[in-house]
């Protein structure tokens, strides 16, 4: 907000004009600042393409929003821990899911890039071990795919996440006009599903026990 102390008190904001975050669990607040950094870089480097594609975001964010993702949801319903694997820009993705499943969904969640998980994390898996793949469009997509199917190859229930050119998806990624605006695509289509999540275990998604939107740090 224009009139926020935290804007106050800096010199330069970047308001985000996209009306107050209610949910505790902050999922409007995450993409817009994404947007607005994209947008940002975007005009930086004179990228005209990117800042075209930023116009046709809104639109393609509800698109986004209806990917059905339903598939995820007995995967998970009585699920207790999961791994959630990215990597390059969609590494802040799969960060940002596992603190939703946290959150809203009372899994304990890690998030790894795929370049990581057979340096220690791959110990962690056993059968039927869950494991969210986040493969956006991208030079890393390749290698996310062979790990996806690795993981399924060593007992792992993989949840593969990728555009419908990918036959192996278990999850549809909608596309945007800039490959490197694909991770908000994703990750809205993953805010739905955690709200269908947390409603099947039980839970409040907007009101995650024990969390408040204003915390005291000492």
């Amino acid at each position: 907000k224009h009139e926020s102390p935290l804007a106050a008190a800096c010199e330069w904001s970047l308001p985000l004009c996209a009306g107050e975050e209610k949910s505790v669990a902050a999922t409007k607040s995450y993409i817009a600042s994404l947007s607005a950094v994209a947008r940002l870089v975007a005009h930086w480097q004179g990228d005209t393409g990117l800042l075209q594609a930023l116009d046709q975001l809104p639109g393609q964010l509800q698109q986004a929003c209806r990917q059905d993702w339903s598939a995820a949801i007995p995967v998970l319903a009585s699920a207790e821990r999961i791994m959630v694997v990215g990597r390059g820009l969609g590494f802040a993705v799969a960060l940002e899911a596992a603190l939703k499943f946290k959150e809203t969904c009372a899994i304990q969640a890690e998030a790894f890039s795929g370049a990581e998980i057979k340096h220690g994390p791959m110990a962690l898996i056993d059968e039927g071990y869950p494991l969210l793949v986040f493969a956006p469009r991208g030079p890393e997509q390749q290698g996310l795919i062979a790990l996806a199917e690795e993981m399924r190859g060593r007992g792992a229930r993989v949840l593969l996440a990728a555009p419908a050119d990918v036959v192996s998806r278990d999850l549809t990624l909608s596309v945007a006009e800039d490959e490197a605006l694909d991770p908000l695509l994703a990750i809205q289509s993953f805010y739905l599903m955690a709200a269908q999540l947390s409603e099947a275990r039980g839970l409040n998604p907007d009101t995650p026990r024990h969390l408040s939107k204003v915390t005291r740090t000492h």
